[in-house]
């Protein structure tokens, strides 16, 4: 039906209120459910230190000279053929025909061409046990060094295998948790 053209100017405009009840249950329904199924990623920060500078240092009267100092320098070198362990001495070597002429890993992949993480942590705990009261100015740090070509998943295995160990009574030991990162040239 039309209206005539004197009603049309006379109509009022309602205005409604707004109703926002249904957006206020919705969000209250879909935060819990988002909250419950967030992934909550969990976060472990491992603390470095950058290896010793070249450069010659300024002596105080409270420090020894670095010839006095005894430091082990004690090194995990991660390659494709397994592990190298050396110290200030010089190398640890493995086991094995050297037909070569590199000597083999002191811990050599397993036959399934995995890391051995187990055996590396059995030969540290045994270097610790044997420095243990000999005065190493560095006897708690490591230096963790690799080749270009090795991806950072088994840097941080290995920094998790040497910073501790459990001991055969079941408690978590310190192993070498002054850890420091390098790179083989």
């Amino acid at each position: 039906m039309a209206y005539k053209p004197s009603m049309r100017r006379h109509l009022k405009v309602e205005e409604m209120e707004l109703d926002i009840r249904p957006v206020m249950n919705l969000m209250v329904v879909l935060i819990p459910i988002l909250l419950s199924s967030a992934v909550f990623t969990k976060l472990a920060i491992r603390e470095l230190n950058l290896p010793p500078a070249k450069g010659g240092g300024v002596a105080t009267t409270d420090q020894k000279p670095d010839e006095e100092k005894k430091r082990l320098n004690l090194t995990v070198l991660v390659s494709k053929k397994g592990f190298y362990l050396a110290s200030a001495s010089g190398y640890l070597t493995g086991e094995g025909n050297t037909t070569d002429t590199e000597a083999p890993p002191a811990i050599p992949l397993k036959e399934d061409g995995t890391y051995n993480y187990e055996e590396l942590q059995k030969k540290l705990v045994e270097i610790k046990q044997k420095i243990a009261g000999q005065g190493f100015t560095d006897e708690n740090n490591i230096l963790i060094s690799a080749e270009k070509d090795i991806a950072y998943k088994y840097i941080v295995k290995v920094m998790d295998y040497v910073s501790s160990y459990t001991d055969d009574s079941g408690v978590e030991q310190p192993l070498f948790p002054g850890i420091a990162i390098g790179q083989i040239i």
